[in-house]
């Protein structure tokens, strides 16, 4: 979805949102794409690569299951707004994410229905950014 005319504007928003959510620090996973992963300046886990991008990312994982729960400080992943499976991925996402930590999602248009499927996983303090055609979907992780 990210080619590389996109990459930085998306890293901004994205640093953007990180930053508004207080989770600077710690360690990220980025699912579904190796650009944006890399692209990111922090500790990052790419996470459900293509096979292609997963040989030139060797740390690659194929899933979030070999993570903890509440290991990391957020996860960045995109296109969930048009994903079938939107409800699993949400809820595995958060599982891996600490309490107060974050969830961005980065979509090609589909505002409204990201913002519907963030509040449905239970996310709260949503935030959304528009870097071009990309909208940025940020909600916090509160594990009650």
């Amino acid at each position: 979805m990210l080619d590389g005319l996109f990459v930085t504007p998306a890293v901004t928003a994205v640093t953007e949102a990180l930053r508004s959510a207080h989770a600077e620090d710690g360690k990220l996973a980025v699912v579904g794409n190796a650009k944006l992963a890399a692209a990111l300046k922090r500790d990052v886990v790419a996470v459900g690569l293509s096979p292609r991008a997963a040989k030139k990312h060797p740390s690659a994982l194929a899933d979030l299951s070999s993570i903890e729960d509440r290991a990391l400080t957020g996860v960045v992943g995109v296109d969930l707004a048009t994903r079938d499976d939107w409800e699993a991925a949400l809820r595995d996402w958060s599982r891996v994410v600490r309490d107060g930590g974050v969830v961005v999602l980065v979509d090609r248009g589909h505002a409204a229905e990201a913002s519907r499927r963030v509040l449905c996983a239970g996310l709260t303090e949503l935030e959304q950014r528009h870097a071009g055609r990309l909208v940025i979907t940020s909600g916090l992780v509160s594990h009650l």
